[in-house]
């Protein structure tokens, strides 16, 4: 799948759309006698259609159409409520939408070319039907008849099976708070695999393999790789993370964010205490932390109303001295990487490894 690099959207709506046609997954067939290749292949392409489609025209599901606006990659959602509204409905309608198709191919009873779904078992999943997916759904080919006391959906018997089946694979009780990973039916993965990510990332921020490299050379020296991606009533995105015992890699995507994507660090352990031995670290490490770690200015965030003692640590550079806050506001995220910043990530990743490692017991 190729995936342009959009730098402006007209919509808000366009800026979300775009972020799940990024996630949506490549095609991987799995073995079934529900539904054969041929089926599944044609259900992943409709099923990318809907995204298309809405893309082109995001009132085909009535999302809002306001102006496109974003968050700067600092910025938290409650920082412009009336913004973090029109996300949240944008999410939300997306959200109820897959919920309705999954809930109702997972529980409905099929029948040659349809399958029917009561209000009932509708109710029972917290999901409903909305004429809105009437008019979205018509445009890839499928009908929806609204009964007294059931909705029918109309469509290719193998298109029925292979949603049935893909509802089938979804993952269930992820978490006390995700009782089903729907971003798998939303991209149409069969297998739930998005390894294909971290290609698809390096490819549209340009990095030429950077990202592979920086991949192959943590599985090699002992990190652990791990891919989260989220979908709920309120957002999605996700996570690729490259971690040791301590820290690691992280590489993700928000679609609230102006920043297409985010490089960098999962966390700041030990950074307090490099601080403190600032002397004996490698050089690059040192200029690494001066400029990620914000120069004190006294707010006492860190010491909690005076309760604890303030953890900025004095430190001196090439003649000059900071006075360096290694707490919340310590920068470990970035718009892009390159050689040199992978480089000394990985020399502050082996000394979290070497400074954060006890950092529970303090």
């Amino acid at each position: 799948m190729t995936i342009k690099p959009i730098k402006t959207f007209d919509t808000i709506s366009q800026r979300i759309i775009y972020g799940l046609n990024f996630m949506y997954s490549e095609f991987v067939p799995i073995e079934s006698e529900k539904a054969n290749e041929q089926g599944q292949q044609k259900l992943h392409r409709l099923m990318g259609q809907i995204i298309d489609k809405l893309y082109e025209t995001p009132k085909l599901l009535n999302l809002a159409d306001n102006a496109d606006e974003a968050y700067d990659w600092y910025a938290i959602n409650n920082t412009n409520p009336e913004l973090d509204k029109v996300y949240k409905s944008i999410f939300k309608c997306f959200f109820d939408f897959y919920k309705f198709l999954y809930i109702s191919f997972l529980w409905g009873e099929t029948n040659d070319n349809y399958l029917s779904i009561s209000n009932t078992v509708l109710k029972e999943n917290k999901t409903s039907y909305k004429p809105q997916y009437k008019i979205l759904l018509k445009e890839i080919g499928i009908d929806i008849e609204k009964g007294g006391t059931e909705i029918i959906v109309i469509a290719e018997n193998d298109i029925i099976q292979s949603f049935r089946l893909l509802a089938e694979k979804i993952p269930v009780n992820i978490n006390p708070w995700t009782p089903y990973a729907l971003i798998n039916f939303a991209c149409c993965s069969f297998t739930g695999n998005f390894n294909f990510l971290l290609t698809r990332v390096d490819n549209v921020a340009g990095l030429n393999g950077l990202l592979l490299e920086i991949q192959n050379n943590c599985l090699e020296n002992g990190y652990e790789k791990n891919i989260k991606c989220t979908f709920g009533a309120t957002g999605f995105d996700f996570n690729i993370t490259l971690r040791n015992r301590v820290g690691g890699f992280v590489f993700g995507y928000n679609p609230r964010k102006y920043w297409k994507f985010f490089f960098g660090s999962m966390n700041s352990i030990g950074v307090k205490a490099m601080l403190e031995d600032f002397e004996n670290l490698d050089k690059e490490l040192q200029k690494h932390l001066i400029s990620v770690c914000k120069t004190c200015n006294g707010c006492l965030g860190c010491a909690k109303g005076g309760r604890n003692k303030i953890f900025a640590v004095k430190v001196k550079h090439d003649g000059k001295e900071y006075n360096l806050c290694p707490d919340n506001y310590s920068r470990h995220n970035w718009e892009t990487i390159n050689d040199d910043l992978a480089a000394v990530l990985f020399k502050y990743h082996a000394a979290q490894e070497i400074y954060g490692s006890d950092w529970k017991k303090k």
